[in-house]
């Protein structure tokens, strides 16, 4: 008997759900991690997903990376997405989401993705989850082979940029000499440097012209530089502020921390001229360790930041209110008096 359209649609439909619920059920029935992509092919540079049901026994201090290692082919696209939820033992379960992006084509191999799941131990902080465990930060994590399991995910298609039917016609990629070389249209190539010398002119003429209007007298004052009293006074109204809209959700973790770490940032870039932007925040926040007592309170601060802005901890109100009032208490401890 023939199936109407709609029947045939509710069946794929069905057929779809399932698929997407059964990682679910696989990881509810197994102690192994288990791994779907959201879809068997893609072109490249087009970003897909894949997902990692990890079950955690109850008591536990469970680690994951916030990326996937680099290889020439793949890449993530974003940090990594999580949840955790009761699992079926007591325990729990962590789905992680890495969107990633192709390079290569073919079928491509997704490089392997360590977890670790030990017991959790005394002094070791992170976040919550079912079962009495914790995320740990991956920074953090000690050697621990015995509690390692390197996780390999499917591998996927990628479209080649080409078809079979166009390599039959003779199709393929061109030598270094279409892109430099003999092979391009010069006329085409004149007409180009001689729209880009015109358009260069402009500017720098435009550009001189403004630098001269604004150099001349009441052409408004410039810019002056602010005092270390008064740029502490506005990175302290910006904290009082954060603390006065809180309490803050899960939710708002990730906003948050990135806000209020950039307002200590650029206040600790005034404090020494060494301190600047191209230092990594590691580097930072080692410099600071070395300041003073305070200064390695604060430095602990700006860590667990990273790892919040990272995706891996999502503190709830509680911890973050603790956040920002260390963060406000160093600011209005004078930091630029200590040696």
């Amino acid at each position: 008997m023939r199936l109407t359209r709609g029947v045939a649609l509710t069946r794929v439909w069905c057929a779809a759900l399932v698929w997407a619920l059964q990682p679910l059920s696989l990881a509810a029935q197994s102690s192994e991690p288990v791994t779907v992509l959201s879809a068997d092919s893609v072109e490249m540079a087009e970003v897909f997903e894949l997902r990692m049901e990890v079950p955690v026994p109850t008591g536990s201090t469970v680690y994951f990376p916030a990326t996937v290692p680099v290889t020439g082919y793949v890449e993530s696209f974003t940090p990594v997405d999580w949840q955790a939820r009761r699992g079926p033992d007591g325990g729990a379960t962590i789905e992680l989401r890495y969107a990633l992006m192709p390079f290569g084509m073919g079928n491509i191999a997704i490089p392997p993705i360590d977890v670790i799941t030990m017991p959790r131990e005394d002094g070791v902080d992170g976040q919550d989850i079912p079962g009495g465990s914790i995320v740990g930060v991956w920074e953090e994590r000690q050697p621990t082979l015995r509690y390692t399991r390197s996780v390999t995910p499917p591998t996927i298609w990628v479209e080649p940029v080409y078809s079979s039917d166009d390599v039959v016609t003779g199709m393929s990629p061109r030598g270094p000499d279409d892109v430099v070389g003999f092979s391009w249209s010069w006329p085409s190539m004149g007409l180009i440097l001689l729209f880009s010398t015109v358009i260069g002119g402009a500017v720098v003429t435009t550009t001189r012209e403004w630098l001269a209007v604004r150099g001349e007298p009441g052409a408004g004052p410039l810019p002056r530089h602010i005092p270390l009293d008064e740029a502490r006074t506005q990175a302290l109204t910006e904290i009082d502020r954060l603390m006065a809209a809180g309490p803050h959700p899960a939710e708002r973790a990730h906003e948050l921390y990135e806000e209020s770490s950039g307002i200590v940032r650029g206040y600790i870039e005034r404090l020494d001229s060494e301190w600047g932007p191209e230092l990594t925040s590691t580097e930072l926040m080692d410099r600071l360790k070395g300041r003073s007592p305070a200064g390695a309170v604060l430095a602990a601060e700006m860590h667990n930041a990273e790892a919040v802005k990272f995706g891996r901890l999502r503190p709830h109100a509680e911890p973050t209110a603790a956040h920002l009032t260390v963060l406000r208490s160093w600011l209005a401890d004078k930091p630029e008096s200590r040696s």
